[in-house]
């Protein structure tokens, strides 16, 4: 996810973000490594699509976010 410390995010503010539009799925969330420019959040494979269709080209905090599959 293209947001990180640089932004003034908060590993809550990522959870916040991609758990909107999850409803009760949202607690199934993990964990958030923030990086200075970007951050790696663990998620369940099957709510990654949808994560990455209803987040990524929206705004947060006056920041383009962009969310795609970490690369191995």
């Amino acid at each position: 996810m293209s947001l990180g410390k640089e932004a003034g995010v908060s590993a809550d503010d990522v959870r916040s973000l991609l758990g909107r539009d999850l409803g009760g799925e949202a607690k199934r969330i993990g964990s958030v490594a923030l990086r200075a420019t970007h951050c790696y959040v663990r998620v369940p494979e099957d709510l990654a699509p949808k994560i990455i269709d209803t987040i990524s080209g929206t705004r947060f905090q006056d920041q383009d976010v962009k969310v795609e599959l970490a690369r191995a």
